[in-house]
């Protein structure tokens, strides 16, 4: 089974129609979304919408959670806040019930876990081999022998723990994992990259092969710039669109 994973689509419209095109013509089997469907950019209602009728399944993100009442977001800084509640205030009542209704955990399909942040906290970022080997020490959580996806940092890449102990960064691009290795992957995001990329990111697992490839696909930044702009949400979000950061 080949799948692809989506994370931090944060209510970019523009980004979103690019990665589905790039989707139509990779045809996976599957589609997941790790969650943050909403905040930062213009578009929220289009982009919950789309996950709802076209992917198997994700998570909750923590702007999601302000979205749908789950949080308050007091822990946000003021423009975070702002537009994840200005998100909340633009879309549905099926909407915000999806976002309320997603789980911290998945099962994708059992041939990987995915989450937001990490296993045991949707808001902890992971960006450094040291954080990851926090992670990686714990027993493997209950659920599926493969890889755990997860978002929230917005860079692509990843951590791997070898069989023998010794963790590695994973870059993105191409990677295969090896029988006993543990391994946290992030597919970047699709809305707002914080890579230095300003492209739209995802990646693609192919399970039997045990083989993951992330993807950047360029959209229309100016297009998703000028709907943040004319929608009164921070100016900020709009110009960070442009280089990816």
């Amino acid at each position: 089974m080949k799948i692809a994973v989506l994370s931090d689509l944060h209510a970019n419209g523009d980004a979103l129609d690019a990665v589905v095109r790039e989707l139509g013509r990779r045809r996976p089997d599957r589609v997941y979304h790790l969650g943050d469907l909403v905040g930062y950019n213009a578009e929220p209602e289009k982009c919950v919408r789309w996950a709802m009728e076209n992917t198997a399944g994700g998570v909750c993100g923590n702007h999601d959670a302000v979205a749908c009442g789950r949080s308050s977001g007091m822990d946000f800084h003021e423009a975070a806040r702002t537009a994840a509640l200005w998100s909340r205030d633009h879309l549905t009542k099926e909407s915000r019930e999806y976002l309320a209704a997603l789980p911290n955990r998945l099962d994708a399909g059992g041939c990987a876990l995915l989450v937001h942040g990490s296993q045991g906290d949707p808001d902890r970022y992971i960006h450094s081999v040291e954080q990851a080997a926090e992670e990686l020490a714990s027993p493997p959580a209950s659920g599926p022998d493969g890889p755990v996806f997860f978002g929230h940092t917005h860079v692509a890449g990843g951590f791997v723990r070898r069989a023998g102990g010794g963790i590695e960064h994973v870059p993105p691009g191409k990677f295969r994992l090896s029988k006993g290795d543990r391994a946290l992957l992030n597919p970047g995001s699709v809305g707002q990259p914080r890579d230095r990329n300003p492209d739209a990111s995802f990646l693609l697992f192919d399970a039997e092969a045990r083989e993951v490839t992330w993807i950047r696909v360029p959209y229309d930044i100016d297009a998703a710039r000028a709907k943040v702009i004319a929608a009164g949400l921070p100016s900020f979000f709009a110009h960070r669109l442009l280089d990816g950061m």
